[in-house]
């Protein structure tokens, strides 16, 4: 397994104006992360609006990434869906892409699983994919939230390596890395990444490091060599521009702010819609008053 650890985009997945996934606009989205030095790449999850793309487009959006990539840096596929098998078979398509590990939702969208069925639900996948796989705590959008003994039981599954926390809970982000440092862990919430890291995340994995990769990625290298001040004053600066950001609905103001960037990536896909012309203003009006083009 190479190392999964670092600055991971969650990469949003870019639409044509016809609505289709756009490989194209892929390409220069990750060329552009690569030359700002992440250490990888997330698919398909929330940002990448992952559940609200075909088994076709999903498959098609691994292949160009991994394919864009080269090996240069390693690549983790959201595989997470509404049904069990549905998983299973995005899994498998991921592993033929060629991606380096898998990351999955909790299958709750309206039936709450019990911890029997997690325990199942997961060891079907893993021993499907047979690639590293990671668990993904998102309590406010599943309603499922990950316990000690449940964190305990999923890694005992053969190819289950750690977990995603996006709860933004730095203390319970804290005590799953101590209860397993050999795990990896990496935080999802961007605006208390350094929090994260602290605490013992292996990495993180955002939405709005599409926007400010060189900034988390500043952060990322200001922790490893024992500059907390430095990373502190960077954390800070970031969450001014994340503030500006989810002002506004959060997919629709980084596909908005990309476009901006010279990175378009089209519009998001029902039923997420895009800014109007008011709450444009409004993004571009937030993003200027806290310097974001002059850094970016």
């Amino acid at each position: 397994m190479r190392e999964l650890r670092g600055i991971f985009p969650a990469i949003v997945t870019p639409f044509t104006q016809s609505g289709d996934f756009d490989p194209g606009a892929m390409r220069r989205i990750v060329r552009y992360q690569l030359a700002a030095g992440v250490h990888g790449f997330y698919l398909c999850g929330g940002t990448g609006e992952g559940l609200l793309l075909t088994r076709e487009e999903h498959r098609a959006v691994a292949e160009t990434v991994v394919d864009e990539v080269g090996g240069k840096v390693p690549v983790i596929s959201h595989v997470g869906a509404f049904r069990t098998d549905e998983t299973l078979l995005r899994a498998e398509d991921a592993r033929a892409a060629g991606v380096d590990a898998i990351a999955a939702l909790p299958p709750a969208y309206f039936y709450k699983p019990d911890e029997k069925v997690l325990v199942g639900h997961y060891a079907k996948l893993a021993e499907t994919a047979v690639l590293p796989l990671l668990i993904y705590n998102v309590p406010q959008r599943t309603g499922v939230t990950m316990t000690s003994e449940l964190y305990a039981r999923l890694l005992e599954i053969d190819h289950i390596v750690g977990m995603k926390d996006s709860s933004g809970d730095v203390h319970s982000l804290g005590r799953f890395a101590a209860q397993r440092p050999d795990a990896l862990l990496f935080n999802g919430e961007d605006r208390v990444l350094l929090g994260g890291l602290l605490a013992g995340a292996c990495g993180g994995i955002g939405m709005t490091y599409n926007l400010m990769p060189r900034r988390f990625v500043k952060l990322w290298e200001s922790v490893q060599a024992g500059n907390q001040l430095a990373a502190a004053k960077t954390q800070e600066g970031i969450n001014e521009c994340i503030a500006a950001i989810i002002s506004v609905e959060g997919i629709a103001a980084t596909k908005q702010t990309m476009a901006w960037m010279g990175l378009a990536c089209g519009e998001p896909r029902s039923p997420i819609r895009p800014l109007d012309e008011d709450e444009g203003n409004r993004l571009r009006k937030a993003l200027d008053a806290v310097g974001f083009f002059k850094e970016e």
